[in-house]
């Protein structure tokens, strides 16, 4: 029997391989699996025999869909590719990483860069890699080993110090945790100036001259001139230094130093609502800097840690639209914390306002097609009364578009007869789902010239005839019987007082006083000279 066959024949592997079957979202048996194959292929080198290597590969891809946000598999996996010499899917497997994160993973890029430094040997290649990595996690708070290895690649490869310098000055201005080292190495620069043509690898020489009074063509006394010169560039970099060390300070001491979780956890893992605070707090704070490439690594640092939690999508989302005013791109990040957080409802309601000013109504259909299917068309037991009635808004604003041909909507018909027929489902359920006087309340919000026939008769009396005693005994269902009928606009007002008089209180009085308090609430409000018909009524009863 050859290597694969003994794995994949094997007692254990056939429970592993099971479980995550059963559990594919459950992190632990994903990583006991890929342990045992790696632990019974080793070792792993360029003799590993090819299906053992297509399991091991199949076992990662299938792991990293389910986890997308795993950073250290990532690693591991490229590694895994790197050992057998295929440098061409390390940098596959690195790709795809970053783009799970979008493009934002400082711990991804510097472990891709390390890799690089070794295997990239055209150095315009290489330092155009640096400048995206620059573009997308250089001010990352944390990201002082990524400019070390810059500057590093830098003196390594380049023959003139004039790129070194460039890419010094922009590090000394972002307040990173290790900052005060490359002041340091700026300091060391400015003490190597031999030549007053050296100051130009400072600064520009109009920029010199202009802000500084430093002439690099000084015809003068170049020694002593060049000393001042130095002593005032020391000066200008203790004042920057002393600028930067305070928003370092000013960062680590409100957030950072609070920060304990800087990776994926798994949904079963539960972060302290003191970090989901602090993460908040930070965001805030980083929003209001108004850099956007700043809050964008911000966010996506703090989706690494907090990809299940809704709270992080829904601020994303919401800077996306108001600051970036970028629909499409908070439409995206909405879709994809629909299928990562745990909570759904906030974020499924922005999503339907988002795809509506997008006027995406196939997509807005979809979802909610998606959303019902969940239920297995019983979307009315859903405990949250909030996600049951946006999905009946939205669903009645995708039938009333009249991009949906099954939805064909009459001018006094009150809804489509299938959202309807949900409606008075959940109704039936009385007192075991929330909201339901709430539904009731809402419902009226559909009364026009032509349909209040239509409300009394389908709800209010079908509520009568089936004898649903949950809302026959509550005061607010008449209440709001009274108010349909009052606000009817085809009766005249002494037909509107003699029906709610003859009609509805005479039914309520059948329930006893509990009704009276909401029935005279409704009497002072709309029909003040029939209070005393109404006492006496229930006072009779």
């Amino acid at each position: 029997m050859d290597k694969y066959s003994s794995i994949v024949n094997d007692g254990n592997f056939s429970t592993l391989s099971l479980k995550t079957a059963s559990h594919p979202k459950t992190l632990v048996h994903w990583e006991n699996l890929l342990n045992y194959v790696i632990g019974k292929a080793s070792p792993l080198n360029k003799n590993l025999e090819r299906p053992i290597y297509d399991l091991i590969r199949g076992t990662y891809d299938s792991m990293l869909c389910n986890f997308p946000y795993l950073e250290n598999y990532y690693i591991d996996y490229a590694l895994f590719e790197y050992k057998l010499g295929n440098i061409s899917k390390v940098h596959k497997v690195y790709q795809q990483g970053l783009r799970s994160f979008n493009e934002r993973s400082l711990h991804l890029w510097i472990s891709y860069l390390k890799i690089c430094n070794e295997v990239v040997n055209n150095h315009k290649q290489l330092f155009k890699l640096y400048e995206k990595a620059e573009s997308l996690i250089g001010l990352h708070f944390m990201g002082g080993e990524f400019w070390s290895m810059y500057l590093d690649q830098i003196c390594e490869r380049c023959l003139t110090k004039e790129r070194y310098f460039t890419v010094l000055r922009k590090v000394i201005e972002i307040p990173l945790h290790s900052f005060s080292k490359f002041y340091a190495l700026w300091l060391h620069c400015i003490d190597e100036i031999t030549d007053l043509s050296q100051l130009t690898r400072i600064a520009p020489k109009d920029g010199l001259l202009k802000r500084l009074r430093i002439d690099t063509s000084f015809q003068g006394r170049k020694g002593p001139y060049l000393a001042d010169a130095k002593k005032l560039l020391r000066k200008l970099t203790k004042e920057l230094y002393m600028t930067v060390q305070h928003q370092v300070l000013e960062i680590y001491s409100l957030f950072e130093s609070k920060l304990h979780t800087n990776y994926y956890c798994s949904a079963e893992t539960l972060i302290s609502a003191e970090e989901i605070a602090t993460w908040d707090s930070y965001l805030t704070y980083t929003i209001n800097l108004r850099i956007d490439a700043l809050t964008e690594l911000n966010f996506q640092r703090a989706l690494t840690c907090l990809v299940h939690y809704d709270t992080v999508w829904i601020k994303y989302a919401h800077w996306l639209i108001e600051y970036k005013e970028d629909l499409s791109s908070a439409k995206n990040v909405l879709l994809r914390g629909l299928s990562l957080s745990h909570k759904k409802t906030v974020i499924l309601k922005l999503l339907y306002s988002v795809l509506c000013k997008l006027k995406d109504h196939e997509l807005l259909d979809f979802i909610l097609e998606k959303e019902e299917n969940l239920y297995a068309t019983d979307v009315e037991l859903t405990d949250d009364f909030e996600l049951f009635w946006d999905f009946i808004q939205f669903r009645i604003f995708c039938a009333n578009s009249r991009l949906q041909t099954r939805f064909e909507t009459q001018s006094d018909q009150l809804m489509p007869p299938k959202i309807f027929d949900i409606i008075m489902r959940r109704l039936s359920h009385g007192e075991s789902r929330k909201g339901q006087e709430l539904l009731l309340s809402s419902l009226l919000q559909f009364q026009s010239k032509t349909n209040t026939a239509i409300l009394e008769t389908k709800i209010f009396k079908h509520i009568i005839e089936a004898d649903w005693t949950f809302y026959l005994q509550s005061g607010c269902f008449w209440y709001l019987y009274c108010k349909l009928i009052f606000f009817e606009p085809t009766r005249t007002y002494l037909e509107k007082r003699r029906y709610i008089a003859g009609q509805i209180w005479e039914k309520a009085k059948k329930y006893g006083t509990a009704m009276l308090p909401k029935l005279r609430h409704f009497c002072q409000s709309y029909m003040p000279e029939d209070l005393d018909l109404l006492e006496d009524l229930f006072g009779s009863s």
